[in-house]
């Protein structure tokens, strides 16, 4: 399944039009555009489904085995101290490319270490959520990164 329309399966899959960090028969994960941190990935299946509604369950488990598989890797190479994953379905929902992706977004706490509030319920630490474009040898550099951490032996 290929659309025509969708700059994941024209930009991304068929041209290689990204940062990318990982890419299997299935599946693929690169650098987001507009980073919400530095190392912000997607991972996609590379078939097109546009959310959650219409995926596959045999691709839904390769993206999410993948993001499962990456996770400790993105962390050890952009030394980050906690993670986001997350997924938008519909525009209502801020998603913004209708191709099904997961966000993978590294957090930092070295400016401050995260506490829990007088309610227990949330860290006094503000999570960014605003979002920037990144120059692409910002992104390949990046990627680079996140690449040789995937290449070393476990």
């Amino acid at each position: 399944m290929y659309d025509t329309e969708c700059i994941f399966c024209t930009d991304v899959v068929a041209k290689r039009n990204a940062a990318i960090v990982y890419e299997d028969t299935d599946t693929m994960a690169f650098m987001d555009y507009a980073p919400v941190e530095e190392g912000h990935l997607l991972v996609i299946p590379k078939k097109h489904y546009e959310s959650i509604l219409d995926i596959e369950s045999e691709d839904y488990v390769r993206v999410h085995d993948l993001v499962r598989k990456i996770s400790p890797i993105l962390l050890r190479a952009l030394h980050a101290d906690g993670l986001n994953v997350g997924q938008n379905n519909g525009t209502c929902a801020n998603q913004v490319v209708m191709h099904y992706h997961v966000h993978m977004i590294p957090r930092f706490c070295s400016t401050s270490i995260p506490t829990v509030s007088d309610r227990g319920r949330f860290s006094d630490k503000p999570l960014k959520w605003e979002r920037k474009i990144s120059a692409k040898d910002d992104l390949a550099a990046i990627a680079s990164i996140i690449r040789k951490e995937i290449e070393k032996p476990l």
